[in-house]
């Protein structure tokens, strides 16, 4: 494996993003100024927060698809992986949504099946999950999360049925400054307790009257991998009224 040339790409993608963060902070005046104003965000740079969407409120992304039914209650999916034959849905519920703080259940499940040359598997994964926010200060936020992931899979081959289970368990911590009413640095930290592995990342999130942008890097780390993984976070969605 050439690690130069990995560096290398690794490289020309940290500037590529950089280049892409302050070109979004030129035009954003351009936009109008509501961005969050009376809008929590839902999720921060991976993990969810305490809030949920309000009332009718829609959120459109490239696959995600999100609702909400209540000032306290959202539901969503992800369509484009409907297009690889996982079948998924979510919900989450805000038992306390102020200003200062809120704290909220969810959950998501997902089902695979795949059918190759007489092979047929199945994946089955449901993962609860509790989220808390609260302000820290006048523009900072701080979110935690704690996960519970469950997984079972099935095989038939040749008339001979396999099946496994496992579980998992991760918590994640992290802060969210506004700049303003349409920029927010984000930052956040998760370790995974099944597989000892640790994940940092950070973006900017830019927020206008319906549309959402999210730039950042993430780096995963887990047990007996040399070097881990660095990734961009780029995130595109529209926020709007129903």
């Amino acid at each position: 494996m050439d690690v130069e040339k990995i560096q290398g790409e690794e490289g020309k993608m940290k500037r590529l993003l950089h280049l892409a963060i302050g070109f979004a902070l030129i035009v954003s005046s351009a936009f109008a100024e509501e961005g969050f104003k009376g809008r929590p965000i839902t999720n921060n740079v991976w993990m969810a927060t305490g809030y949920t969407l309000n009332k009718g409120e829609f959120i459109v992304g490239l696959g995600p698809i999100e609702f909400g039914i209540t000032d306290n209650v959202q539901v969503g999916t992800n369509i484009l992986l409907y297009l690889f034959q996982y079948y998924n849905a979510n919900a989450k519920i805000s038992w306390l949504k102020s200003p200062t703080r809120a704290f909220a259940s969810g959950i998501s499940v997902g089902h695979f099946d795949l059918d190759v040359l007489g092979v047929e598997t199945s994946f089955t994964s449901l993962s609860p999950y509790l989220a808390f926010t609260r302000s820290v200060g006048a523009n900072t936020n701080l979110h935690l999360q704690a996960q519970y992931s469950y997984f079972s899979a099935e095989s038939d081959i040749e008339d001979a049925k396999a099946k496994s289970t496992s579980t998992g368990s991760s918590v994640y911590a992290g802060l969210e400054y506004s700049l303003s009413h349409k920029t927010k640095f984000l930052g956040e930290g998760s370790y995974d307790m099944t597989f000892e592995g640790f994940r940092v990342g950070g973006g900017v999130l830019f927020g206008w009257e319906k549309f959402r942008l999210k730039l950042g890097v993430s780096y995963y780390h887990p047990e007996g991998v040399d070097g881990g993984f660095t990734l961009p976070i780029i995130g595109l969605w529209w926020r709007f009224m129903g």
